[in-house]
Order: structure tokens, then C-alpha cells, then sequence
């Protein structure tokens, strides 16, 4: 149902109420005159059955809601459908406006708006925490609807300021809502976030703010909170995040149990779920960040949240099992061993999240300095060395470290299969590392020491082959290395070392170069230029006539590149002899019989005629 009565408190589901009300009278083909008459008659329908009607003729009276009157969620659907017939009306003039040009019906939609601006802040006081008729959630619903109608009057008003004020604190609460609610509420949420976003880039346009074509909305909306704490924007996220707490504790209520490799275990610590959900929400926010491709520094903002959610997490999880050792360790049970090995179960899962968590934000830091660091090539190698090479290699010992923090968490001990997926992971991310320490010893012009490191390299990454090859990796695994990386690692590292081969060539031979420099492949080379007898045929087609020189400098041993020679080509033949030949007429000629003889052949045999 759209509304429960539960005592004195009511819940009006506002966005799924307007939404399902506009697309089935009218709006889905942007008839707001209908949607408007239904509206009229919803209200009046309404007071009809709650016996609060105004009365014709000289028996009428204005009979205002108040929240001494409200003992029913339909008084509040009343002032919800009022609004709606008031924007919808000030639409309708809108068009109109636009296709005619009156002036008048501008002005007449500016004070419809204002009437709509109006209900939805009578709205927002009726479902206000004073009045304490409504939930939780329903007040904000009903805040943030006041906020975008009071908008859209401003918006037509041109008041740009006080417009985007308004429209990014509806979408604020929008956004926090969504992460707060059913499935169906979150798109509800999203939909209304994308109806908002057109009018803050509009009014940010106008005001211009964010000139940056790059600049979102999400920044849009920070600079106007950061700007404008005065009108309470600072404190949406403070009061959402109650609504938050209070839809995690219904969910962790929800949340019985955790599955993870294969095995399911039962959780029954309340405040243990809710920092498991905490940090499940925080990896959801992360992987839609991933999907839309959103800048880096938002990305890092989000694994920072959610590197905080798993770290609460483990450290709940760690002071769980540390209190039950120690209740074990005075008085055990029947149940106590597998109470204890079920909670060391969940603080495994906890830690090994967290730890590959962790590991992916500093290969996310890994690849942004590997591509700082192709665009500044031309950049003096020793800072490069004590600088982006060194804070690499950093990373890489960082993710080692957490690598084998993983390797001694008891269920990597007890599983095989992930253990050996953590060695073939130890070693390929050693063949990267050891790949960039050689990378610095190159860029010093230590060739030799690179070649060796890069030799090495390659053995790690021949280890992380021959451990992959034993097992099935995981796909659900958040840190996951197939044999197509290691592959590519192999290119990469024969690349890099004859690279430095050549380099160390070069540098042991300072007449390298200049030799380099002086070949040619031209008809006449510079060393022919020094042959004495250049009309002499090359030794190869001379092989059994003596030498006439017993000289072997300059000796011109084939001749290159080779000479174009003639060769004959292949004869064309035309058959012409086919348009002479004279074939029979009949078949039976053809087949070597005689011509059947017909009765008038017999009768000139006869009588000689011919």
C-alpha cells in the first residue's frame, strides 16, 4: 500500500505517489491539462471522504489543514495533490507562453508556481520533526519536494542563486534517500535526480560557476553547499545519515549469514552486520563510480570510504574474536568450537577484503604514476629516478606487504586452492616490481645491473606461470591475475632487456655508432666506394676461377642488393584451330551410327530418283 497507518504516525511514500499519479493521468504524453483536472478531483474526492469540505454558497468556509487536524495520512495527500495541481496549471501556461508569447500568461504561471511553492512548504511543516505525525524518511521526501517546487519558482523568477540553493538541496537529499531505500525507491530517487540536473547546470550556467566543461554536478552541488551553509545545506548530509543508520539496523536484521567461497556461516552479531553492510554499500558506490568512468580523485575519495567501512569492520571483527578466546579459554561448551570457528571464518572474510581492497587502490596509484610517467619522458632521468621510479616500487612493496598479510590469515592456510593463487599473485607482483627497480638502474645507465634485474624478473613471472597453471582461478574474486597478464608481463620483459642489451652495446663500443652511422644500403655502399676493382664479378658468381688478388680486404663476396634481371615470361597460346572444326549435326552422328532412312529414301533407291 502507498500509505500505513501506524498510531499516530504516518508514512506518504511522496515520490512513488507523484510518479505513479503523473504517468497514468496525462503526463506521459505531457498533457498537464489533464493531469490538472485529476488533480482537482483527487482533492476533492479526498475531502469528501474525510467530511472536510468548504461548503457552497453562502454556507462556505475555508477549512485549513493544520497539524491539529491532521489524524489521517489523506490530509496530507490533499496538500501533496494541491501542489501538483498548482504546478501542473503553472506547465500548461508555460507552453502556452512559449508557443503565444503572452505576456500575461508568463506572469499568471509565475503565481501559479508560487501557489505551488507555497503548498509544498505547508507540506514540509505538516511532516516537520515538531509535528512528529510522519516518519523519518516521509519527512525528508516531503523537505526535499518543498525545495524543488520552491525551485522551480525561483528558476522562473530568475532568481539563480536562490534556484540552485534549492535544487541542490533536493537533489542532496534525493541522492542520500536513494541509498536508503527499496530498489523501486532508489530509481524513483535517480529519476528525480535527472529531472533536477538540467536546472543547477542552467543556473550554475548563469551565475557562472564551474566554467570547466569537465565540471559535474556533483561539484556543482559542493561548491553551492560550501558557499551557502547558511541555509542549512551544510546540515542535509548530517540529518540523511540518520535515515541511513536507521535502514542499515532493518537490513542487518535481514542479514543472517555470509557466503564466501563455497561456505556459508551464520551471523549473529547485530552491530557486526551493520559494519559489514557499511562497507558493502561502500563497494556498490565504488563499482558505479568504476562503471561511469568518474575522474580519479572521486574514485579515490570512494576507495578512502570504503577502506574505512572494511578497516571499522576488522577491527570489530578482531575485538570479536579476542573476547571470545578469552571467554573460551575460562569456560567451554559443546557449541563454543564452532561458535569460535564461525567468527574466526568472518574476521577472514572481513580481513581479506579489506587487504585486496587496499591492494587495488595502490594499483589504481600504481597506474596513474606509470602514465605521469610516459607523458614526462623528456624529463631529466635522475629526478625521475628519485622520484616517480622510487614511489613505484613503493607501491609494489605495499602490495606485497598486504599479499602476505593475506597468505597468513588462517583460511588462506587451510585452502589450497587460495593459497596457491596468493603465491602465483606474490610472484607476478615481485616480477613488476623487480620490473621498475630495473627500470631505474636503465635510466642511471647501468645497463648491466638492469639486464640481470630484468633476467630476474622474468623468473618471477615464470614462477607466477607455473603457479597459476595448477588451479582454477576464482572470477569472483576482487584481485584476480589471469595467464593473459602474465603473457603480456613475458612481451614486456624480453622488450625491456634487449632494449638494455642494445644500450650496453652501445656503450662498451663508443665506435658503435659512427659504424652504425656510415652503413648504407644504396647500390654502391661505402665500403664498395673502397673496393679497387668495382667492375669485377662479386666471388660468388666467380667460384672456380683462382683469385686474382690474394688480398681478402674489401673482398666483395655477393652482390647486394641484387641486380634486376631479365626472365622470360610465359608464352601465351590462343585457340584458334576450335573455328574449323565442322562437328555433325545429329546425335547419332556423333555417336558413330547411321542415319535412320525414312520412307521417301527408300522409294528414290527404287525408282532411281532423286
Amino acid at each position: 500500500m502507498e500509505i500505513e497507518t501506524q498510531s499516530t504516525t504516518f508514512s506518504l511514500d511522496i515520490l512513488a505517489l507523484t510518479n505513479e499519479a503523473r504517468n497514468t493521468y496525462g503526463l506521459r504524453h505531457q498533457d498537464y491539462s489533464r493531469y490538472r483536472q485529476y488533480c482537482t478531483q483527487k482533492v476533492h474526492r479526498l475531502r469528501k471522504s474525510l467530511n472536510f469540505t468548504h461548503g457552497k454558497g453562502k454556507s462556505f468556509q475555508k477549512k485549513e489543514i493544520s497539524n491539529i487536524v491532521v489524524n489521517d495520512a489523506r490530509y496530507l495527500r490533499i496538500v501533496l495533490f494541491d501542489t501538483e495541481r498548482a504546478w501542473s496549471y503553472a506547465m500548461e501556461l508555460k507552453r502556452e507562453s512559449r508557443s503565444s508569447g503572452d505576456v500575461r500568461k508568463k506572469h499568471h504561471l509565475i503565481k501559479r508556481l508560487k501557489k505551488a511553492a507555497k503548498c509544498g512548504e505547508q507540506l514540509e511543516k505538516l511532516c516537520s520533526r515538531d509535528s512528529n505525525i510522519v516518519d523519518t524518511r516521509t519527512y525528508f521526501e516531503a523537505q526535499a519536494y518543498s525545495a524543488l517546487m520552491s525551485g522551480y519558482f525561483l528558476f522562473e523568477k530568475q532568481s539563480w542563486q536562490a534556484a540552485l540553493d534549492r535544487f541542490a538541496a533536493a537533489r542532496t537529499i534525493y541522492e542520500k534517500l536513494s541509498k536508503a531505500g527499496s530498489s523501486h525507491q532508489e530509481i524513483l530517487c535517480q529519476s528525480a535526480i535527472d529531472d533536477i540536473d538540467p536546472n543547477i547546470r542552467f543556473c550554475a550556467f548563469k551565475l557562472k560557476l564551474g566554467t570547466d566543461s569537465n565540471t559535474g554536478v556533483e561539484d556543482l552541488v559542493k561548491i553551492t553547499i560550501g558557499k551557502n551553509k547558511g541555509v542549512g545545506l551544510d546540515l542535509l548530509e548530517a540529518e540523511v545519515e540518520s535515515v541511513l543508520a536507521q535502514t542499515r539496523q532493518e537490513k542487518a536484521a535481514a542479514l543472517t549469514s555470509i557466503s564466501w567461497r563455497g561456505r556459508v556461516v551464520p551471523l549473529k552479531n547485530a552491530d557486526l552486520a551493520i559494519c559489514i553492510l557499511r562497507a558493502r554499500e561502500a563497494t556498490t558506490n565504488l563499482e558505479n563510480a568504476s562503471d561511469a568512468n568518474a575522474e580519479e580523485a572521486t574514485k579515490m575519495e570512494l576507495f578512502d570510504l570504503l577502506l574505512e567501512a572494511y578497516g571499522d569492520a576488522e577491527k570489530f571483527t578482531k575485538n570479536a574474536v579476542k573476547e571470545d578466546a578469552e571467554a573460551t579459554a575460562k569456560i567451554k561448551s559443546s557449541k563454543s568450537e564452532q561458535v569460535s570457528a564461525d567468527l574466526n571464518f568472518v574476521y577472514n572474510y572481513v580481513a581479506y577484503n579489506y587487504l585486496s581492497r587496499r591492494i587495488q587502490r595502490n594499483l589504481m596509484l600504481v597506474s596513474s604514476l606509470r602514465l605521469s610517467l610516459e607523458n614526462h619522458e623528456h624529463v631529466e632521468e635522475e629526478r625521475l629516478v628519485g622520484g616517480k621510479y622510487q614511489d613505484i616500487v613503493k607501491l609494489y612493496d605495499n602490495v606485497l606487504q598486504s599479499l602476505t598479510e593475506i597468505s597468513d590469515l588462517s583460511a588462506v592456510h587451510n585452502d589450497v586452492n587460495l593459497s596457491r593463487e596468493i603465491d602465483s599473485k606474490i610472484w607476478y607482483y615481485k616480477a613488476w616490481r623487480t620490473l621498475y627497480v630495473a627500470s631505474a638502474y636503465s635510466a642511471l645507465n647501468k645497463e648491466w645491473e638492469a639486464i640481470l634485474l630484468y633476467e630476474r624478473a622474468k623468473e618471477y613471472n615464470a614462477q607466477a606461470r607455473a603457479s597459476l597453471s595448477q588451479l582454477i582461478p576464482d572470477k569472483d574474486d576482487i584481485l584476480v591475475v589471469t595467464s593473459k597478464e602474465i603473457a603480456e608481463l613475458e612481451n614486456i620483459l624480453r622488450g625491456l632487456k634487449c632494449k638494455a642489451r642494445a644500450a650496453w652495446h652501445i656503450g662498451l663500443d663508443s665506435n658503435l655508432t659512427k659504424k652504425m652511422g656510415e652503413l648504407s644500403f644504396d647500390d654502391k655502399s661505402k665500403a664498395d666506394s673502397n673496393i679497387d676493382n668495382r667492375d669485377e664479378p662479386s666471388l660468388s658468381k666467380r667460384l672456380s676461377q683462382y683469385p686474382s688478388s690474394l688480398s681478402m680486404k674489401n673482398v666483395r663476396l655477393i652482390d647486394f642488393p641484387p641486380e634486376f634481371t631479365p626472365i622470360p615470361a610465359k608464352p601465351l597460346f590462343f585457340d584458334i584451330a576450335f573455328n574449323y572444326v565442322d562437328f555433325p549435326s545429329t546425335l547419332s552422328q556423333r555417336a558413330g551410327r547411321k542415319a535412320p532412312t525414312s520412307f521417301g529414301n527408300i522409294f528414290n533407291k527404287l525408282w532411281g530418283t532423286n
